[in-house]
């Protein structure tokens, strides 16, 4: 249940969402990050110049896939801006070395690295709260994104407790415990709340601050939700589950697309067989008509034969061949004597 809060403390959340554009805009110095406009609604950032040929999203596909106000509930609107309390509770030095990383990670909102395709980000402000929402999605380089979550769980068990200095020299306390997420959230998860108290323009404030970071395959996404005076403890879950669920539903549809894709080019790889050629019909005929006609050696010696049976006969002449074949003839009578 939302709990309320002060007139004040919502009169100065404006305040600070709507000052937020030219404090950061005039502020050389701001450690890379998500770009700090005055509206960072779908923002893209540009892609790694090493960026494969083709990557997991593009720019526009990054923006597709990200958060949209009917996730989030009613409360929320499109950002007005960058809230006052980053520069104010999030940049400065840490009395402990190895929590800078991590103060530098959640300030800058640079925990997944560097983009290896397209990326984009959103922005929302609870004006019930007085809390901000941003999200980033993107491709990134899996292994690198796994290793960074890795290591960024090591420091939310290792920076339990640090002070900050503010860049007007003024201390924080800081305190960082971990945030339990749906353990069927995407393929890898890390999660963190920070809560940042001290003097903040006069007045004692406390800033809570959830960090959600969710890998799905070669992409990923970035959450944090914070406010000076409370936030909605099941918003970071429910935005998180929200936004992974448009880009699973993205990358399932970019999937079937390129299968489909890959069977129409391997059908028309296939090589048809190739028709045998037609006999010309009447060339074949004429040859056959030719053997048919044209007599064979045995038929022209048979004739020879025949021919010369005729002739002897027509000459008076024996039919009976001489030779080996040919009867002995008879002997001849000697002359009577006188």
């Amino acid at each position: 249940m939302r709990r309320p809060y002060r007139v004040l403390a919502r009169v100065m959340a404006l305040g600070m969402l709507a000052g937020a554009a030219g404090c950061f805009v005039d502020d050389p110095g701001h450690p890379r990050g998500f770009p700090e406009a005055a509206s960072v609604e779908e923002t893209t950032v540009s892609a790694s110049p090493t960026a494969p040929t083709a990557p997991a999203l593009t720019d526009a596909r990054a923006r597709s896939a990200l958060l949209r106000q009917d996730d989030l509930g009613d409360a929320w609107s499109g950002t007005q801006g960058a809230a006052t309390w980053r520069d104010g509770l999030l940049k400065g030095r840490t009395d402990r070395p190895e929590c800078q990383a991590l103060l530098d990670g959640v300030y800058a909102e640079d925990v997944l690295g560097e983009p290896k395709g397209g990326t984009a980000v959103t922005g929302f402000d609870d004006y019930e709260y007085g809390a901000q929402l941003r999200y980033q999605v993107g491709a990134y380089d899996k292994a690198d994104v796994d290793a960074r979550l890795r290591r960024l769980g090591q420091l939310v068990g290792t920076c339990e407790e640090f002070t900050i200095t503010g860049v007007q020299g003024r201390e924080y306390g800081a305190e960082v415990t971990p945030v339990e997420l749906p353990r069927d959230l995407g393929d890898a998860r890390q999660g963190l709340r920070l809560i940042v108290s001290g003097d903040l323009e006069g007045e004692d404030t406390a800033l809570t601050l959830d960090l959600a970071t969710v890998r799905v395959g070669d992409t990923a996404a970035l959450l944090t939700h914070g406010g000076l005076y409370g936030i909605d403890d099941t918003a970071t879950t429910e935005a998180a589950q929200a936004g992974i669920k448009r880009l699973q539903t993205l990358l399932k549809e970019q999937a079937a697309k390129k299968e489909k894709k890959e069977k129409e080019k391997e059908k028309k790889g296939k090589k048809e067989p190739k028709p045998k050629p037609k006999k010309d019909t009447k060339q074949q005929q004429k040859k056959e008509k030719k053997d048919t006609e044209a007599p064979s050696p045995s038929d022209e010696q048979s004739t020879d034969s025949d021919e010369q049976g005729s002739s002897d006969e027509a000459r008076g002449r024996p039919t009976t061949r001489t030779g080996t074949l040919a009867a002995p003839a008879p002997p001849t009578s000697p002359p009577a004597s006188a």
